[in-house]
């Protein structure tokens, strides 16, 4: 049984150490391997408490089988709880990124307009679609569909549409951002997650076109759901934070919209999650990576690749917009929210930038400290926002 025991402690013991790694560093920035670290990264630093438990239960069970009698196997088990504590103290910069979401607030909208509040985690079943769905489905435009979440009842709410990432090639609007779309419909807003044509089949400006028809898709029908079509807001992340961010910098732009160029398309404000938002950048190594995964999945024009860039749509008359991303990303660089939100500050637009400590992509997937309070944070950012014009 100690053989068996020793295994089991050294197993649980590099495992711990290489998800503090991955969790920590964020070490593999390149495919396929960015997609394994992404999935530790959230695993580790979203859900560290639980991780840490499961952790010290392998190590406790070890022990129990006799890996503390030999020094390989007493020394495995001390590393494994050692670990499990590393893991655990993940949890501080969680609960704290309500600073960060502090701080992007104020910077948007002024000192003391909001204040926040660190919400308590909820499960993931409060999250479950069906609570909200008013609408399933609805064909926007050929072949594209969308789905209205709300609560019963609800009557000239603010509107929040949802584009989904997924590198321009997948997602689904059914998939991404729930907590924050179950969040606001449970808010009494009425949310919008919508599909659009996918790359590499579809090229440009399909995806954008298709986010743009969406718009004015509840621009025109949206009061028969309870919606406000005066104050319509945007979200996204990561493929979808750039559509998002372009949507809301490009409204009314006629070459955006092919055959609808009298259709409102005005955003009234935006709040974009881990995005791209210079299409044209170098990756951080120096490589053209990003921009030739864009040029294979969507873009042919080397033209288009500013023209698609929110960076360079950005001025003193764009609609307010909250800008997150997690600083241990490994999908896309921050690098590409800093350089966004140092221009906006540049040329006076309205933008307020957090940057979450050990949050990597896709961090909301999970019902953790953080997510909660990201969606808390957006709320409150476009409610204020919406009161306002009210």
């Amino acid at each position: 049984m100690s053989r068996t025991g020793t295994a089991l402690a050294v197993a649980a013991g590099v495992g711990g150490v290489a998800l503090n790694v991955i969790a920590r560093r964020a070490p593999w920035r390149h495919y396929p391997w960015h997609l394994v670290g992404m999935a530790g990264g959230i695993l580790g630093t979203e859900l560290p408490v639980p991780t840490a438990t499961a952790q010290l239960a392998a190590t406790g069970v070890a022990a129990a089988l006799g890996a503390g009698r030999s020094k390989v196997g007493a020394a495995a088990l001390a590393l494994s709880a050692g670990a499990a504590v590393a893991t655990a103290a993940l949890q501080k910069p969680a609960n704290d990124s309500i600073r960060q979401l502090q701080g992007a607030v104020d910077e948007a909208l002024g000192r003391g307009a909001v204040q926040l509040w660190a919400p308590k985690p909820a499960l993931p079943g409060r999250f479950r679609r069906a609570e909200f769905i008013a609408a399933d489905g609805v064909e926007y435009t050929d072949g594209q569909r969308l789905d209205v979440w709300r609560k019963a009842g609800v009557t000239g709410a603010p509107v929040l549409v949802q584009v989904h990432g997924g590198s321009w090639t997948g997602g689904d609007r059914r998939q991404q951002n729930l907590p924050l779309l179950a969040h606001l419909a449970d808010q009494g807003w009425v949310c919008v997650a919508i599909d659009y044509r996918l790359g590499p089949k579809n090229r440009w400006p399909a995806q954008i076109v298709d986010v743009k028809r969406a718009i004015a898709w509840v621009r025109a029908n949206i009061e028969r759901y309870g919606g406000d079509p005066s104050f319509i807001a945007i979200t996204g992340g990561s493929a979808g934070g750039h559509l998002a961010g372009l949507a809301a910098l490009t409204g009314n732009d006629p070459a955006f919209q092919p055959d609808f160029e009298d259709a409102d398309t005005s955003i009234q404000a935006g709040a974009l999650l881990y995005g791209v938002y210079d299409l044209a950048a170098l990756n951080d190594d120096g490589s053209t990576a990003l921009r030739d995964h864009i040029r294979r999945v969507m873009i042919d024009d080397e033209a288009d690749l500013r023209a698609a860039s929110p960076i360079h749509r950005l001025g003193p008359d764009s609609p307010p917009l909250l800008v997150l991303h997690g600083d241990r990303d490994e999908i896309v660089s921050v690098n590409q929210a800093r350089e966004f939100a140092f221009r906006a500050r540049e040329v006076g637009a309205p933008v307020g930038y957090a940057e979450l400590p050990y949050a990597h992509h896709a961090f909301d997937m999970l019902a953790s400290a953080r997510t909660v309070a990201t969606a808390h944070a957006v709320e409150e950012f476009l409610s204020y926002l919406a009161k306002r014009r009210g």
